[in-house]
């Protein structure tokens, strides 16, 4: 899913859309290659993967059978294609590959996603626009390891890419670490060494873990969620998948990942040599070793630098040494944060989807010396009837909340104060978005207050009970902008 903020519309790679609708599917051709191959009539399908709003185009991806294309279509009319280009590098050719991509306001396409039709090659590649293409390093387990890619961000002089792999400096078994990943825009690659290659990739591993004697580590990166007015991003942890469930919040400033990126590399110098702090050899290194689109300063050790030095000494730590918010027995998949106005001073008001198919609203700490808050849990369906959450925007000119699962698209209004029918109920929950107006005696939102001296918010403790909302067939209305009873793969845009 993706946001229109000119027309202000949703557009859903699914099989239909509420305003206008482009069917686009896979012809028999494609589809019967795919299945000599050995895949299922569900995975040989067209799955939207990439929905990029890019001026008045919306480019957009689909696996197409396994054989990934994508198309350049007329924002205000899907329907009408201006180009179709290979999805290789673009797009998976799995649809059940993690990946991510993002267009930079120049043009060029930054992706990472698997390569090839197995799925073996992961790479982090850019294309289109007016920079030569550029990718990591092939069949190269030190550049990226088995990596399931999460999220990535265009800011200031850089491309940030967020994900987990397999930590090869890790030597006691298979261990996943979370990583985040940088590349310098203006990088055109090496003449002879790391031709075609980035020359300025660097990753560093980022912490999110319950301290103690011992750490309880939540190792693996699901979801992201940036703020950029505050240069901070909120990242969503777990455990392994085959080790008890739980979960984690951390939020790390950007200030922290880039002082990671300016320190040592942790280096191994062969298989059987132990990995090791080594001096970074341009700590104030800016995206000034490339200078107009020419070679300068670019010499063959910076090269042979370029190509061994990779991953990062220390570890990006988060604002906290204690997670904002954790809990066990549970998986988070998906986050959303809204940042709201109360009385006295800015919430961040933090959504995680769970993997059984509810939503979280948890309230930020306010300082190191509060903890988070549990406001509610969400019950977008009848308990037996929940869904997998596939995707969770949150559109905050209008504060409003999508949620994609399967066969339909949910919005929530974040603002339900009309819920709380009494003085007490209206303060006791705790709620940012409410107040209690006592001149209109009845809860309403700051904006719908007659004055702020005559609204009373209390929010410096958590509410006494947590309170479970019956999202879709109770307390509240939530509509479906789009449903379906197609249980089959096919996709549109």
């Amino acid at each position: 899913m993706t946001f229109d903020p000119g027309q202000n519309e949703l557009i859903v790679g699914t099989v239909c859309v509420c305003l206008q609708e482009a069917e686009w599917h896979c012809d028999e051709f494609t589809k019967g290659a795919c299945f000599s191959r050995g895949k299922s009539e569900e995975e040989c399908q067209n799955y939207i993967r990439v929905l990029l709003v890019n001026g008045n185009r919306l480019f957009t991806c689909g696996t197409n059978a396994f054989t990934p294309i994508c198309t350049n279509r007329t924002l205000t009319n899907l329907t009408e294609i201006h180009d179709q280009i290979s999805g290789m590098a673009r797009c998976p050719y799995n649809p059940l590959h993690n990946s991510t991509a993002l267009i930079t306001s120049s043009g060029e396409l930054y992706a990472a996603t698997a390569m090839d039709f197995s799925g073996r090659d992961p790479a982090i590649y850019r294309s289109l626009g007016g920079l030569p293409p550029l990718r990591t390093a092939q069949y190269n387990s030190k550049w990226l390891n088995e990596p399931n890619f999460v999220s990535s961000y265009d800011i200031a002089n850089f491309t940030y890419f967020f994900f987990r792999e397999n930590a090869v400096e890790h030597d006691c078994g298979r261990t996943v670490f979370s990583r985040v990943g940088r590349v310098c825009k203006n990088d055109i690659g090496g003449r002879f060494l790391l031709e075609d290659t980035w020359t300025t990739f660097m990753k560093a591993r980022l912490n999110c873990s319950r301290p103690g004697e011992i750490p309880f580590n939540y190792n693996e990166l699901q979801g992201t969620f940036y703020l950029p007015e505050l240069e901070l991003l909120y990242g969503i942890f777990t455990t392994n998948v085959n080790s008890i469930a739980a979960s984690a919040v951390c939020a790390f400033n950007l200030s922290a990942i880039s002082h990671s990126f300016n320190g040592p590399f942790k280096y191994q110098e062969n298989s059987r040599s132990a990995w090791l702090p080594y001096p970074n050899p341009n700590p104030d290194f800016q995206c000034g070793t490339i200078d107009s689109g020419t070679y300068v300063n670019l010499t063959e050790r910076n090269l042979q630098d370029a190509q061994k030095f990779l991953l990062m000494h220390e570890v990006v730590q988060p604002v906290v040494p204690v997670p904002y918010f954790m809990e066990d027995n549970v998986r988070f998949s998906h986050v959303a944060v809204d940042v709201v106005q109360g009385k006295d001073t800015l919430f961040h008001i933090i959504y995680l989807a769970t993997d059984y198919g509810t939503i979280r609203k948890v309230l930020s700490p306010l300082n190191q010396s509060t903890g988070s808050c549990l406001l509610e849990e969400i019950e977008l369906f009848p308990p037996r009837k929940r869904q997998v959450i596939r995707s969770l925007l949150i559109l905050h000119s209008r504060s409003e909340l999508y949620v994609g699962v399967r066969d339909q698209v949910i919005k929530i209004p974040l603002k339900r104060c009309s819920y709380h029918k009494s003085r007490e109920a209206c303060v006791g929950a705790r709620d940012p978005y409410c107040g209690w107006d006592m001149l209109l005696k009845k809860c309403t939102t700051l904006e719908e207050s007659v004055r702020m001296s005559q609204w009373e918010q209390s929010i410096s403790k958590c509410p006494v009970r947590n309170v479970t909302v019956d999202g879709g067939f109770g307390h509240w209305s939530s509509w479906s902008m789009c449903s379906h009873s197609d249980g089959g793969g096919s996709a549109g845009s």
